[in-house]
């Protein structure tokens, strides 16, 4: 089973559920212009949730509750590449099992829960779930289920909570990612949402000598406003 999607669409929060509901088992790759995440799932429950930045939080956490050093967490980031298919995550976990594993389960349970938190925010982006030929292995898991992790995003939100960083947006990304020079006003009218028009318009349009032949003939005809740009 494969499902792709854009997450304007289909909020991550939907998709969790339905392949919570359905007892699926995959990763569910996330990505937008920012980031770049996985979400590992078994039988409908969530393993983990796997992003550079979340995942050096998360070994910060171990060394706060005394699970690990800062050395061994170093060590387990050179032993293995940061991929969906050997998750530093799992490592991390691995060395860490020294720590009682009630408290071991809790510090997952907390990570997974801020996570969760963070992907229910994300506005923009695509999701890709599949099954994997082989299923990642993680020592261990946390004990909530995924309706008790997003009953609790929600609480969270409700109280006022907000993600630890706000995303950009798809308009916002789309003028980043851009190299033609305009205008607030042409904004206003041109960038519609996770669309450019004034992008795709023809070049000769956005020519200043043909805006300004515009702005002549608007003029001689006795328009007043200041207004030169078609609309569409």
């Amino acid at each position: 089973m494969i499902l792709w999607g854009e997450i304007r669409e289909f909020p991550l929060v939907t998709v969790l559920q339905f392949l919570s509901k359905e007892r699926r088992t995959g990763i569910i790759e996330v990505q937008d212009f920012e980031d770049l995440g996985w979400v590992y799932m078994s039988r409908g429950g969530i393993d983990a949730v796997s992003m550079p930045q979340w995942d050096e939080m998360f070994g910060a956490k171990l060394v706060a509750n005394g699970a690990l050093t800062e050395a061994q967490v170093k060590e387990c980031w050179m032993e293995l590449s940061d991929s969906e298919h050997h998750p530093v995550l799992a490592t991390l976990l691995e060395a860490a099992k020294q720590l009682e594993r009630r408290a071991l389960v809790e510090i997952v349970n907390r990570h997974v829960a801020d996570a969760v938190m963070q992907l229910m925010y994300w506005n923009g982006g695509t999701f890709r779930f599949g099954v994997p030929s082989e299923q990642v292995y993680f020592p261990v898991v946390p004990s909530l289920s995924v309706e008790t992790l997003l009953l609790d995003a929600y609480r969270r939100a409700d109280e006022g909570e907000r993600p630890w960083r706000e995303k950009i947006s798809r308009e916002q990304e789309l003028c980043l990612t851009c190299t033609i020079d305009c205008t607030g006003q042409i904004k206003s009218r041109y960038l519609k949402p996770g669309l450019c028009l004034w992008r795709s318009m023809p070049a000769v349009l956005k020519d200043p000598i043909y805006r300004g032949l515009q702005k002549l003939r608007l003029s001689s005809e006795g328009d007043e406003g200041p207004d030169d740009l078609l609309f569409i």
